[in-house]
């Protein structure tokens, strides 16, 4: 295990599933903000998409026959500091975000377009077209592309880094999707935002 991505940037991911699937007692502690070195999303946080994926998508493997059973979501209970205090800002440069996701589009559309569903990769060309003022990405297409992702990534044996290649400019247009709708937005708006997304990937597994 240390020797994969788990090891790395993987490793929030890898207790908390290890956690849930090996039925402990679970619950979460608010500690307050979190400072740290903030990294401009367009800049530094390709390779840490990656080596999150790749242990997100090997762990949905490895315990498909638990999560496949479960539907829904429960509040965890919470200890700790109750209110809420708003982090510094993080400089994200929307445009580069953007950029990085059309330079994408022009070298890996073909592959796009075999992988994905025809609904998702038509969503995905018409942000293509998009200016910065407009640009998006829909949450239950974004929702959609994940699981479709996870399926290519199943069935792709050799050479997965290559798919997870592929895979980075579409987070980068994920995220600038999700910077413009909660650029105004404080930070607990903006987790309302992130639970939408959990909610509906739920939703569509058990639709699936």
């Amino acid at each position: 295990m240390w020797d994969t991505d788990v090891a790395r940037f993987g490793i929030d991911i890898w207790m908390t599933t290890s956690a849930i699937t090996q039925g402990f007692r679970i619950c979460q502690s608010n500690l307050g903000v979190k400072i740290h070195d903030v990294k401009d999303p367009g800049q530094h946080l390709g390779p840490m998409f990656r080596q999150v994926l790749s242990a997100l998508f090997s762990l949905m493997e490895h315990y498909e026959s638990y999560w496949k059973k479960v539907e829904g979501s429960e509040s965890l209970e919470t200890f700790g500091f109750e209110g809420t205090l708003e982090p510094e800002p993080v400089h994200v440069t929307l445009d580069l975000l953007i950029e990085l996701f059309m330079t994408g589009y022009q070298q890996f559309s073909p592959l796009w377009k075999d992988i994905l569903s025809k609904e998702s990769f038509d969503q995905v060309t018409e942000t293509s077209q998009m200016d910065s003022s407009q640009f998006h990405i829909p949450t239950d297409t974004w929702v959609r592309i994940l699981y479709e992702l996870a399926a290519t990534y199943h069935l792709w044996s050799v050479n997965r880094n290559k798919l997870l290649d592929m895979m980075t400019p579409l987070y980068f247009g994920q995220v600038a999707s999700f910077v413009r709708r909660s650029w105004e937005m404080s930070s607990e708006e903006a987790e309302a935002l992130v639970e939408e997304q959990a909610r509906n990937l739920s939703l569509r597994r058990i639709i699936s």
